[in-house]
């Protein structure tokens, strides 16, 4: 198959996965990395369709357009990647900036040394790229978990591959002139790699989207949007696994309410009621120990799970004081540069040790929240132990 024929199918295979990428992020709510993802594949297809009506081997300055976009796409290939594990994107000054970059560099190469210099700067720039991908990909398979992993270590062969492949290009152009980049075996084997990676890229990403969104709808499943806590099913399912271990430790429930969150609401609007909501989240998932639960309850309740051998009820209650402490230094930063602070009450039950005895431990932790907040809120009151 002739290069012509190979680049058109690459073109065309490129803009499908781009368009495709593209309805898949407007459906999205977080569409973090399918926007690099889908604008790197349909810069890259309109890239090799410019090539073609250039030429592939063309000689001329304008050449060098379609040179650029190829680096630009690979660029928005490496913010998708970026994002999609975790990291902060690649702003738009960067990327524009490398892009120029390369094309300043591009042009001032065709000009000293014709189209040997184009495509050696062209494979030198895109090998770096490819590289980079792969480095990107390897890193991420690091940072996640599950099954996450397989398509992030598919993409870093198929992109480490292509840009040893592209790197050696590279140094065909300088060696031996353009015309092995587009005839003979390596040429062949070269673009005849491209294509397979071109149709693995896109069932590739797909792949990736697909984990990522099977894996958010098992988060929401067990977790409160709004502030990221466990949610019921969430709670049920933590409280099957600390007393599913044998022998189970110790749990002491504390029980813990926002002091008079109506009138935030009702002074401050919703929203800065979320905030109140979503700053207590953080602080009490920061403030506990490893071992220990947070759960949303629902409204302005939330219930730590305080676990250990041995635990006793002196202990939870050391870290509920903690807990009050630390809320009620926090301050809330709402919209129009302002802030908030505020209290909780907190009800502590006795330990458990058994599953059967969760509901009681729920229903005395509850009882000691009632107390604190009948006697003047913003304190902590431990449950009378089980007799």
């Amino acid at each position: 198959m002739d290069p012509s024929t190979v680049i058109l199918i690459l073109a065309l295979n490129l803009i499908a996965i781009g368009g495709l990428l593209a309805m898949i992020g407007r459906r999205m709510d977080d569409a973090a990395g399918m926007r690099g993802f889908a604008t790197g594949s349909l810069v890259f297809g309109l890239a090799y369709l410019l090539r073609l009506a250039l030429g592939h081997a063309s000689t001329s300055l304008a050449a060098v357009l379609p040179d650029a976009a190829m680096v630009y796409a690979t660029l928005c290939y490496a913010t998708g990647l970026r994002q999609f594990g975790g990291r902060p994107p690649l702003g738009q000054r960067a990327i524009a900036g490398w892009t120029l970059g390369f094309a300043t560099l591009s042009l001032a190469c065709t000009l000293a040394w014709q189209d040997v210099g184009r495509h050696a700067v062209l494979n030198a720039g895109l090998a770096h790229n490819y590289l980079w991908l792969s480095v990107l990909a390897t890193l991420g398979t690091r940072r996640v978990i599950g099954t996450m992993r397989w398509p992030l270590t598919v993409l870093a062969v198929i992109t480490g591959m292509l840009g040893l492949l592209t790197a050696v290009r590279a140094v065909a152009a300088v060696s031996l002139g353009v015309q092995p980049l587009f005839n003979g075996l390596p040429a062949q084997i070269y673009y005849g790699y491209a294509t397979i990676t071109t149709v693995l890229l896109g069932p590739n990403l797909l792949w990736m989207v697909f984990v990522q969104l099977n894996d958010r709808l098992a988060r929401l499943a067990t977790h409160d949007p709004l502030t990221g806590l466990l949610n019921r099913n969430g709670l049920d399912a933590a409280l099957d696994r600390h007393f599913g271990s044998r022998p189970a430790q110790a749990l002491v429930l504390c029980q813990i309410d926002i002091d008079h969150f109506k009138q935030i609401n009702d002074s401050h609007g919703h929203a800065a009621g979320d905030a109140v909501l979503q700053g207590v989240a953080g602080t009490l998932a920061a403030h506990v120990r490893g071992g220990d639960f947070v759960a949303r309850l629902g409204g302005e309740e939330f219930l730590v799970g305080c676990c250990g051998a041995g635990l006793a009820q002196d202990q939870a209650l050391a870290l509920a004081e903690r807990l009050r402490d630390a809320l009620a230094a926090q301050s809330h930063p709402l919209a129009g540069g302002t802030s908030l602070r505020c209290t909780v009450s907190i009800g502590v039950s006795p330990a458990i040790v058994a599953r059967s005895g969760w509901e009681a431990a729920l229903r005395a932790a509850d009882a000691a929240l009632y107390q604190a907040k009948h006697a003047g809120r913003n304190r902590v009151v431990v449950a009378a132990p089980s007799v």
